[in-house]
């Protein structure tokens, strides 16, 4: 027998007591039912007969509109997702009804869900701080822990195959910041990213580990195939284009590790790679090289050399010679030029080209010109007390030196002096005007009375207004423009010519690499004061120096 239809205060009763906010809504959008689950969370009781544009705000309203629309028009559910509330989330299921006046209406029921976002923003902010702690936040490539983690997981790796590691390095990168700005070097390195995007595999993986420093891993692929995205690489680097309205040629080196069975270690595959990168640097850069033993044995024997260099530098092995220079008429004695020597304990006495590279490389420069200086003024005192008479001491002085803001100070420590000092300068100081500190160290070196040499002039690189800014009160010609003058009429013109300028800034003029009589006739008819050579004197220790002054005052 069929039970009697529930009646509407039935359903009433019913709905009311679910926990989970309801409505019943017309194609007016207007409710015609809700719950006091519904009323609580709305905050209101008075709905029946209102619709959600008489408590929402209108980009709100327009989407439960459309969602409304969409189930009366299509009598298909809908779900959707709504934040109801700061940090309040529910799902909203709407369901097409026929409403009791047998027109089209939707029951709605509420899910809160406000735990559940709540975990999953959660999980999200956890993932994303995993990302950004692999991702490299400039240029969007991975980082160096993510090269570890990434570079470790092909070790565990069973099979053995070709792996290859390039390490790029952006030239004159410095430059860039320096000259441009460091806008303009982000964007370069951002430039530089996408560039090696383009220009790799989709599965090969590419990091940034410093500033101008990226890292390229190559699985599988012959070591021909990978020198051949090095030259891709450079190639496309060093085309023009327009970054931040600037127009941009850039240059790369790279250096290639290769591990044909693909058991290195990441730290062995970057220092194989870093050493090719130096070699490709040392070779003009814009370049790649691929690691080999020779590079490792080289890379060995610098490594040791600078270490020698630092350790000779502590054991005090570094001493000056003195090279006489003479008057150019009367050949007597007008000044000596201390040179420094390396007493190596293997290799014996060293001559400056074969260690002040390694004076550069490991920033020694300044200690190498104050122990050269003051070894000088204790053999000048010695001289003094044995009666020599030694009108100036020359000694070389670097443009580091110059460049340090205590350069002054640490010389006027060091007075009085036994004899009048002069200073030689290298001529690259003169290719522009010094800078403020250089300039200033200048003129304080002239008020403590020490006079001013212009070294190896000639050889190219000077400027004549870079000269007239530092004013020196000598100049030394370069013995390469010397020693070829006697058969070579353009190189006798040009000393000719260097003479006559010194001469009319009120310079005085020694000329360099002087080997035999006829130099010297021929450089006093030009009118220089002063020559420097083999052919008069070779550099000599201190107590040779004291004889040879000793014989001349005799």
């Amino acid at each position: 027998m069929p039970t009697t239809p529930p009646q509407p205060a039935f359903f009433r009763d019913l709905l009311g007591k679910l926990e989970d906010p309801v409505f019943v809504k017309n194609s007016q959008h207007q409710w015609i039912f809700t719950n006091e689950a519904f009323e609580a969370l709305v905050g209101r009781s008075d709905l029946i007969g209102k619709c959600d544009a008489d408590l929402l705000p209108p980009d709100q309203v327009e989407k439960f509109y459309e969602g409304d629309d969409y189930v009366i028009r299509t009598q298909l559910s809908l779900t959707q997702e709504e934040e109801i509330g700061e940090g309040c989330y529910a799902l909203v299921k709407k369901i097409p009804i026929m409403l009791p006046d047998d027109t089209p209406g939707l029951f709605g029921i509420i899910f809160d869900i406000s735990e559940y976002r709540k975990v999953q923003l959660e999980v999200e902010k956890l993932r994303l701080a995993k990302v950004q702690a692999r991702t490299d936040p400039l240029t969007g490539l991975a980082n160096r822990r993510h090269l570890e983690q990434y570079y470790n997981s092909l070790l565990e790796s069973p099979i053995d195959r070709n792996r290859s590691l390039l390490h790029i390095d952006l030239d004159y990168f410095k430059e860039i910041n320096d000259t441009k700005g460091h806008l303009l070097g982000d964007a370069v390195l951002v430039h530089l990213a996408h560039t090696l995007r383009q220009c790799v595999r989709s599965v090969d993986f590419i990091a940034r580990i410093g500033g101008d420093e990226f890292v390229i891993v190559i699985d599988g692929q012959s070591s021909d195939a990978v020198a051949q995205v090095a030259e891709r690489i450079i190639a496309a680097l060093a085309a023009p284009a327009k970054i931040e309205q600037e127009d941009c040629s850039l240059s790369v080196s790279v250096g290639i590790a290769n591990d044909s069975g693909g058991r290195q270690t990441l730290n062995q595959m970057l220092k194989s790679a870093d050493m090719a990168l130096y070699r490709a640097k040392e070779n003009g850069k814009g370049r790649f090289e691929q690691f080999t033993t020779t590079i490792q044995k080289e890379h060995d024997k610098q490594r040791r050399q600078r270490a020698e260099f630092r350790e000779g530098i502590e054991k005090g092995e570094f001493f000056p010679v003195y090279q006489p220079q003479f008057n150019t008429r009367t050949l007597e004695i007008v000044g000596v030029e201390a040179l420094a020597r390396w007493s190596h304990p293997q290799r014996g006495v060293l001559l400056p080209c074969e260690f002040l590279d390694l004076a550069v490389s490991e920033r020694r420069l300044v200690d190498l010109d104050r122990i050269i200086l003051n070894a000088a003024l204790e053999d000048a005192k010695s001289l003094r007390a044995a009666g020599t008479t030694l009108p100036t001491l020359s000694v070389n002085v670097s443009s580091q030196s110059l460049a340090s803001s205590e350069f002054v100070d640490s010389i006027k420590a060091l007075g009085p002096f036994p004899i009048r000092i002069c200073f030689e300068l290298v001529e690259s100081m003169l290719l522009d005007e010094p800078s403020g500190v250089v300039s200033t160290n200048l003129q304080g070196l002239r008020e403590m009375g020490i006079s001013l040499d212009i070294d190896d002039f000639g050889s190219g690189h000077a400027s004549l207004l870079g000269m007239l800014e530092a004013r020196p009160d000598r100049v030394k010609i370069d013995k390469r423009l010397v020693i070829p003058m006697i058969e070579s009429k353009k190189h006798r013109e040009l000393v000719k010519s260097i003479v006559q300028i010194a001469e009319s800034l009120g310079m005085d003029t020694v000329a360099e690499g002087v080997e035999s009589e006829p130099h010297r006739e021929l450089l006093q008819q030009l009118g220089c004061q002063c020559v420097q050579g083999f052919g008069f004197a070779r550099p000599m220790p201190v107590d040779e120096l004291k004889t040879l002054l000793l014989r001349q005052a005799a």
